[in-house]
């Protein structure tokens, strides 16, 4: 091979044209030629490339041999890097032939996360790869080490973070997780790094390569426009549709927010503007395709309401079914079955071992449900002539006239105060022959949560008993003893942690009981959870509900007059109802959570409408008015964090009706610094020195009358609101309303409600109503 090239090498330097190596190759490559140009025809193709760029290769390694050669070589390299990264840009034009966005035209989707995938696809593999790529390869090669093990990412489940920040996310039920592999957490940032440089390049080239600045600077500009849109989508979902006569279900709640105004003069001061806000829930397609939707309509409504009025209400319509009891046995093993498994001991064959959760009744379609927010209205829902200007918004919006609002069914769900105020304004208007006026089309279901959260106040408050007595065992003994400060578990602002108090308390009275049951009261509790056969398993679990979760074993205590027993029980037993309620919310089974007086079909339809999956997920339900709670937070965070003052017009022409879009924003800002969402899932576990507490606690004071000598007299008797409630039952038939109108007075037509008027007690009128949460 040398010999070759050294005998080529001389022929070149032969007579008559005498030529260098370097002026063959630059000849051989240049010439016109055919019969040269056929001989390099290979150089340029797939098949020669290869040997092509070995020789490329080796005319460097040969000029880099000297300094000059290395500068020379690089200022080569440079002017070609120069030409490529100039020919490699985003296509000009309007977005999807060029990459021009439009803040007056984008819509939602270009702010999500797939979307923005799309575009850093492009930008990185077919725009601007030739940059991408050597900044990745600079930020890559300039690390000389791997990255270090215990490299955080700031911001990232930070404790001492932004805590309006971490109860904003608390409250969609998120927490964010940092990459745990810390090469692929460098990776992402690198990426990320890279990315960002290739988009301000672009941007500095041509301003109108804007997608980058339209995501993060300009977007609240663009959220007028998207505000349009929702207002369009609103129009068009409340249309009128046939073979469909009943409208989407509308969910609406007050909003209260402080304009704090830090410098205040004279008509600009520190107020609270007080609103009502919602959204539109679509009816579930997978749901209506069941149903015969020529029952779902106004008439079937209004025909069903109709026969109220001729309706006797029967006191045996207060009383458990047969169907109800044993379904309540189930629900009581399952409860203790799962304390047992979580906190003592677990059973070796779970397949023939209680369940831990109750038998499914009524399972609802865990779909992502589809959701509209309405705009946020200037008008409080608190009173008669509130709820009146919530509506005539509510008609604007839908693009409806009047009539076409009034003329078919539409639900409506809201809290107590909302539809106490609606049923007041019905009255005011009545009687009348317009729709609009006697409103007959409206029907308000009490949301789920707010119906949960008013029971659930009543009976802790009824069993929380004295804190200024020592010697008073009631709820908030035990909160002390599972280390909860008494004080702070009833709380208006907080209802949710109520809620998981009463859980607390529940969960630890079972446990207490199953101790004594097991004998195993005076013994400290351990850690380690122990294996037993199947059939004792389940043994303990009989005999726990046996001796204290009964109605005899209620009965037998109050005969013994053991009060701190009957005490207990009684807590056991209300609370229950409060904590299955809780769970089977969150499990989506509609369970005997609800009683609807509708035909079969429309009972159905509205049933699965009071609890949908946010996250789409099975076993992770919430209630709609719920969900609403959580956008009124979130709307709340959202502008007071956007720097742009405390603008009332702006919060309900722009903000109000993008808070979805405006969730995800916010969540991109954390998955751009390498950061994975993780979608909570909240459990109430007792720890380990709480259950030891409470254990000393139940000894020390003998709640469960074990000790006949400890028993205090002065104990005070908590009254058995069920029995309660059936004396005063009879009470008022027997005294003053034999029929029992008075459960019946809201839900009258106009035609009915005139004859009705004077048999229901004017003093019913004058109840005193449970206060709405």
């Amino acid at each position: 091979m040398e010999q070759k090239v050294l005998n080529v090498c001389m022929m070149l330097r032969t007579l008559p044209q005498v030529m260098t190596p370097k002026e063959f190759m630059i000849h051989f490559v240049r010439s016109t030629n055919p019969e040269v140009a056929y001989l390099r025809r290979l150089w340029a193709v797939p098949r020669g490339i290869p040997s092509s760029m070995d020789l490329v290769r080796s005319m460097r390694n040969e000029l880099t041999n000297t300094p000059e050669g290395r500068d020379a070589w690089d200022d080569f390299i440079q002017q070609e890097a120069n030409r490529i990264a100039t020919n490699q840009a985003p296509p000009r034009g309007n977005y999807p032939v060029g990459q021009f966005h439009s803040s007056s035209t984008g819509g939602k989707e270009f702010f999500t996360s797939s979307a923005m995938m799309i575009h850093d696809r492009d930008l990185s593999e077919r725009n601007m790869p030739f940059l991408y790529n050597l900044v990745l390869h600079m930020l890559r090669h300039g690390r000389r080490s791997g990255p270090p093990q215990d490299e955080e990412d700031p911001g990232v489940n930070d404790p001492a973070g932004n805590q309006d920040t971490n109860e904003a996310e608390k409250m969609l039920g998120i927490s964010y997780e940092a990459q745990r592999n810390p090469v692929a957490c460098v990776r992402h940032r690198d990426q990320r790094m890279a990315l960002t440089v290739c988009q301000v390049v672009a941007f500095g080239q041509n301003q109108r390569h804007n997608a980058f600045q339209l995501y993060n600077a300009t977007a609240i500009a663009a959220l007028k426009t998207l505000a349009q849109e929702n207002a369009r989508n609103i129009r068009r979902v409340m249309e009128i549709q046939e073979g469909l006569a009943l409208a989407p279900t509308l969910c609406i709640d007050n909003i209260d927010m402080e304009q704090r105004v830090h410098q205040q003069s004279v008509g600009n001061r520190t107020s609270t503007f007080r609103g009502t806000w919602g959204y539109v829930h679509l009816p579930n397609k997978a749901l209506i395709d069941t149903l015969d939707t020529s029952e779902l309509n106004l008439k079937t409504f209004k025909e069903a309401v109709g026969r109220i009025s001729a309706c006797p209400i029967e006191p045996r319509m207060f009383l458990p079914t047969v169907r109800k009891e044993h379904h309540e046995i189930a629900v009581w093993k399952s409860q203790i079955a799962r304390v047992l498994n979580e906190y003592i001991t677990v059973p070796a064959d779970r397949r023939t071992a209680y369940p831990l959760d109750p038998p499914v009744i009524e399972q609802v379609d865990h779909t992502a449900p589809e959701l509209l927010m309405l705009k946020l209205m200037k008008a409080s829902d608190n009173l008669a002539e509130g709820i009146g200007q919530v509506f005539q918004s509510i008609i604007t919006q839908s693009g409806l006239s009047v009539n076409e609002f009034f003329k078919r069914l539409q639900p409506f769900d809201g809290d107590l105060g909302t539809v106490q105020n609606f049923n007041c304004l019905r009255q005011q208007r009545a009687p009348s022959t317009q729709p609009q006026h006697c409103m007959e089309n409206i029907y308000f279901q009490l949301g789920a949560s707010h119906t949960l959260w008013n029971v659930g106040s009543n009976i802790f408050s009824h069993h929380f008993g004295n804190p200024k007595d020592s010697n008073d065992t009631g709820a908030w003994q035990h909160l002390e003893a599972l280390g909860f400060p008494s004080e702070k578990a009833i709380q208006k602002k907080d209802i949710t942690l109520m809620i998981n108090q009463m859980e607390r308390v529940f969960e630890a009275n079972i446990y207490y009981c199953l101790r004594v049951v097991m004998d195993l009261a005076w013994q400290k509790p351990g850690v380690e959870k122990i294996n037993i056969s199947s059939a004792q398993w389940n043994s303990i679990i009989v005999k726990s509900y046996a001796t204290f979760c009964t109605p005899q074993a209620r009965t037998s205590a109050v005969a013994q007059k053991c009060v701190r027993l009957s005490n207990t029980m009684l807590l056991l037993h209300d609370f229950l109802s409060v904590v299955e309620a809780q769970r089977s919310m969150s499990a989506g089974d509609m369970v005997l959570m609800l009683t609807v007086w509708l035909p079969g079909l429309l009972s159905k339809y509205l049933r699965h409408n009071l609890l949908i999956s946010p996250s789409w997920r099975p076993g992770h339900f919430v209630a709609k008015d719920f969900e609403l709670e959580k956008e009124n937070y979130w709307l709340k965070f959202l502008f007071n964090n956007t720097g742009q003052g405390t603008n009332v017009d702006r919060l309900c022409d722009t903000f109000s009706p993008n808070v979805f879009l405006l969730q995800q924003m916010f969540q991109s800002l954390k998955e751009d610094c390498g950061a994975q969402i993780v979608h909570q899932s909240h459990k109430n576990k007792l720890p380990h020195q709480s259950l030891v507490m409470f254990s000393n606690m139940g000894l020390n004071w003998d709640i469960l009358g074990q000790h006949s000598n400890k028993d205090n007299k002065n104990t005070i008797k908590v009254v058995n609101t069920y029995l309660a409630g059936i004396q005063k039952l009879k009470t008022t038939i027997r005294m003053t309303d034999i029929h029992l109108n008075k459960f019946k007075k809201h839900l009258n037509t106009q035609t009915t409600q005139a004859s009705n008027e004077e048999r229901i007690n004017s003093d019913d009128d004058n109840d005193t109503q449970s206060e709405d949460m």
